[in-house]
């Protein structure tokens, strides 16, 4: 429908000999801002026993409806410059790490230098702004009814980098010289998909 569109709004334009051109973007495709997120989150904060999903090759994670609501998630959010991010809530402020990962489990992605800028050195040592699935700021907000974290991803939910993006891996602390650390993981109702 999106490509018939702009063929029809090309083809018109060209017939009338005009410069203007046409946007393929939808309706669909919201952008929130962080104090619609705020007004969204939703009590009971925790699921007592949930269910998990997603576990046939690697760990599985909690199923979306049973994702704490101290945790939300949005494809887009105005102050992440359009980018998605992932809102944390009560007992999961000041995480150690979050990070986006694909049904392949991969948190590095895209999978080859250039992203953002970065070189190939910079990208073989995981730095954070050479990848679309990690957290490039910070925004702490102070509210009423709670304070939270907006942690900014590298990328829109709405875009290619983001098509396969399956789960949300917290890190809650950092246990140094261990590979034990503290995880959890939680599944995404999709990349393009508000959870909570």
């Amino acid at each position: 429908m999106k490509r018939f569109a702009f063929t029809l709004c090309v083809t018109i334009l060209a017939s009338l000999s005009m410069t203007t051109t046409c946007s393929a973007q939808t309706s669909t495709e919201r952008v929130w801002t962080i104090k619609e997120i705020m007004e969204e989150r939703q009590t009971p904060a925790d699921v007592k026993n949930p269910s998990y999903c997603m576990g046939e090759r690697y760990k599985p994670c909690v199923c979306a409806p049973d994702v704490s609501k101290l945790v939300q998630y949005r494809p887009s959010i105005a102050q992440c410059g359009k980018n998605a991010g992932v809102i944390f809530s009560g007992r999961y402020l000041n995480i150690y790490s979050v990070v986006v990962r694909d049904r392949v489990n991969r948190d590095r992605f895209p999978e080859q230098p250039g992203f953002n800028g970065c070189s190939m050195s910079q990208y073989r040592a995981g730095l954070s702004r050479c990848s679309a699935f990690k957290v490039q700021k910070i925004i702490r907000v102070k509210n009423e009814n709670g304070d939270a974290e907006v942690h900014c991803l590298g990328a829109s939910g709405y875009s290619r980098l983001y098509r396969g993006a399956s789960r949300i891996t917290v890190k809650l602390k950092d246990v140094p010289t261990s590979h034990t650390d503290p995880l959890e993981r939680l599944c995404l109702v999709g990349p393009k998909k508000a959870l909570n």
